[in-house]
């Protein structure tokens, strides 16, 4: 296993999203009081999103589309919690891991950062064994995870490689609209359903159990031209 030697060095970061933002949200704000939330984080953040996406052969607009439907929603806080409660419920044998956890998923299955994405995913885009990970490493991705920097960077790398799961020979930087929401969709859903069940879902009429495959890649292109403009702020 490669050691973990690559994390962002300390910066200045965008407010975290509390529980009190949330409980605006939930019982006051609405969704206007989200979104400007999200609206700020990628301006802030546009410099950090643009230089991780020209390292990636990305374009920032697919970055910032996945980072604007992440930022905010669940506090950062509960992601700690969420992740030691697992470890201590997967710290069993395969079969009581298997047959007696009750928190649904294993630790590596918590998304960490403000862009959320799971320990795993982020294990093997640093060239590590998710299975023969550490708890300290597991400590130190978590830590990584909550810089900006680092966050954006991994992700990046994360949906380049997505997006060749399905079209190996597609420039990466310049997506046509299917591309650009099928890897929203993996980003969102993963790799386990087929390329044409995503496209499919796409085409079907509002109301198909379908829509569901697509739906978060869908959103992406919705806001892609807000993301646009946002990214242009200064």
């Amino acid at each position: 296993m490669k050691p973990l030697n690559y994390c962002a060095p300390d910066e200045v970061t965008h407010p975290k999203w509390t529980t009190f933002d949330a409980l605006t949200w939930k019982f006051g704000g609405g969704a206007p009081s989200l979104n400007r939330y999200k609206d700020s984080w990628i301006i802030f953040n546009r410099q950090k999103i643009i230089n991780s996406a020209s390292k990636h052969k990305i374009s920032p607009q697919l970055l910032a589309s996945v980072a604007w439907i992440e930022v905010g929603g669940k506090p950062d806080g509960w992601k700690d919690y969420a992740f030691f409660l697992r470890a201590i419920d997967w710290s069993g044998s395969d079969w009581v891991n298997r047959h007696l956890t009750i928190t649904g998923k294993p630790p590596l299955e918590t998304s960490f950062g403000a862009v959320s994405i799971q320990l795993r995913a982020v294990a093997e885009e640093l060239g590590m064994n998710p299975a023969a990970l550490s708890f300290g490493d597991s400590l130190r991705i978590i830590s990584c995870l909550k810089k900006d920097a680092f966050n954006l960077d991994i992700v990046a790398k994360h949906l380049h490689g997505l997006i060749h799961y399905d079209y190996p020979d597609a420039d990466t930087a310049n997506l046509s609209d299917e591309q650009f929401i099928v890897a929203g969709s993996r980003y969102n859903r993963g790799t386990q359903r087929a390329l044409a069940d995503i496209v499919d879902s796409n085409l079907q009429a509002p109301g198909n159990s379908k829509r569901v495959y697509s739906s978060y890649g869908r959103t992406m292109i919705r806001h892609k031209q807000h993301i646009a403009s946002l990214l242009k702020s200064f």
